[in-house]
């Protein structure tokens, strides 16, 4: 099983701070926010990591980050094309090294308190999504989940959402997400989205969800960053 890191996007709702770091290097209480991604992979068993960013702040990532001995665990980095086409696309730029592995994906703007080892110790193939149950799901890509954890419907922002669980951007996939990404098209915006690979597995009716209970904050914003800061400042009380 292999990991991977995806730490694109501008943060043009953290500008100025954003104009000359990454987001995904912000702290987050006493630590960068990437280093909550490459913990939970850790965590899980997984200690063979890409971390795929823009090209310009990859120096950036490696000064800080390193080649992953503070980790115990290898890491790779990877460029993205500066063409910035979507988080399905930046994991395309991956297939090379996942090669016939499996692997587990998570954004890097999502904080996580959870321990996934034991999903990655069960998971069999297809594909296996993280969700958690919001309050406003017209802002997600809302999944509606069977009672066997198998996924029904996804939609992307819906007005009238069948149902409230969100997905939070970490999954894991087994090889055949690398055909679905050769074959993809772009959306209607010109960018790739992994919700639209989501729905190839879906098709296969080989697409589950694991609904999580857990702290889940997005640091995409200042109000995300303060939120999840003060969590783990509070939970080290």
């Amino acid at each position: 099983m292999k990991g991977i890191i995806l730490a694109g996007g501008t943060g043009s709702r953290l500008r100025p701070i954003t104009h000359v770091l990454n987001k995904n290097l912000l702290p987050v209480y006493n630590k960068p926010a990437i280093f909550y991604s490459i913990e939970l992979l850790k965590s899980a068993g997984i200690t063979d990591l890409c971390i795929v960013a823009e090209y310009k702040y990859i120096e950036d990532f490696k000064t800080i980050i390193g080649n992953g001995i503070d980790f115990d665990v290898d890491i790779e980095f990877i460029s993205d094309s500066p063409l910035r086409k979507g988080p399905a696309s930046a994991v395309h730029h991956a297939k090379k090294f996942v090669g016939n592995d499996s692997a587990v994906i998570i954004f890097a703007d999502g904080i996580y308190d959870l321990n996934i080892g034991q999903a990655v110790s069960d998971f069999a193939g297809g594909s296996l999504i993280f969700v958690k149950e919001v309050e406003d799901p017209h802002r997600f890509g809302i999944v509606e989940v069977g009672q066997s954890g198998e996924v029904l419907s996804i939609e992307e922002k819906p007005k009238n959402p069948k149902s409230n669980y969100a997905q939070t951007g970490l999954a894991i996939y087994d090889n055949k997400l690398f055909g679905f990404l050769d074959k993809q098209g772009p959306a209607g915006d010109g960018e790739y989205y992994m919700t639209d690979i989501n729905i190839e597995y879906l098709k296969i009716h080989e697409l589950k969800a694991q609904i999580i209970d857990c702290f889940w904050q997005d640091v995409g914003t200042f109000d995300g960053l303060l939120k999840a800061s003060n969590y783990f400042y509070n939970r080290k009380q």
